[in-house]
């Protein structure tokens, strides 16, 4: 067990349950967009940078047409093709394959965490702690898609690679490195013209056929 599946087990037993912890980090997200002592989580209005973890409002330039999309994607940025940004949309992957997913590779890449990272409980009760940590200033990992195309196609990660038109997205913020696992637990679904069952039940059906 790395950091991102040990971090989600204590916070689901700090809140006492999975669900607890799930809204509580919602809260934490929420305040932390509008502090401005906080910056691990902050609006941004960059381009992704590979590796980070992006959460954004977002209406495709053929909504009509498509059958469904994700009007909220929280996206693992990997890099930018055809002047768009590339990454995986963790919103579509089921929660255990997405801690898998974030755990494996903030192990892979071995990302440093900074001991002195602000405390959940602190930050939601509005106990001023900040931790030193910028999201925006940190470091972009190392990452490509022909690094990793094998190891996400591998699980059926590849599933949830999505393309979006930086002049489309709406509200973005970046989340810090150690936030990681808070971002994980967090609900931020929304699906236009589907919901989350349709949406498991496609990554199931891509499974069957793919791995």
């Amino acid at each position: 067990m790395g950091y991102i599946k040990q971090r989600i087990a204590e916070l689901s037993k700090e809140f006492g349950g999975k669900i607890r912890a799930s809204r509580a980090c919602m809260d934490w997200y929420e305040a932390g967009i509008k502090s401005k002592s906080q910056n691990e989580a902050q609006i941004t209005r960059t381009r992704f940078q590979p590796g980070k973890i992006y959460v954004f409002k977002y209406f495709p330039k053929y909504a009509k047409e498509l059958p469904w999309f994700d009007q909220n994607p929280v996206v693992l940025a990997i890099e930018q093709v055809n002047n768009n940004d590339f990454g995986i949309n963790l919103n579509l992957l089921p929660v255990p394959y997405k801690e898998k997913l974030l755990d494996e590779l903030f192990t892979r890449m071995n990302i440093k965490v900074d001991v002195q990272e602000t405390d959940i409980i602190s930050e939601i009760l509005g106990i001023e702690t900040p931790s030193g940590i910028d999201a925006i200033k940190e470091k972009p990992l190392r990452i490509t898609y022909e690094g990793i195309r094998a190891y996400l196609e591998k699980d059926g990660y590849d599933f949830a690679l999505r393309q979006y038109i930086p002049s489309r997205k709406k509200d973005q913020a970046v989340v810090s490195y150690s936030k990681w696992p808070e971002i994980a637990l967090c609900d931020f679904m929304d699906f236009n013209k589907t919901n989350v069952l349709k949406v498991r039940l496609m990554f199931n059906d891509y499974l069957k056929k793919n791995i």
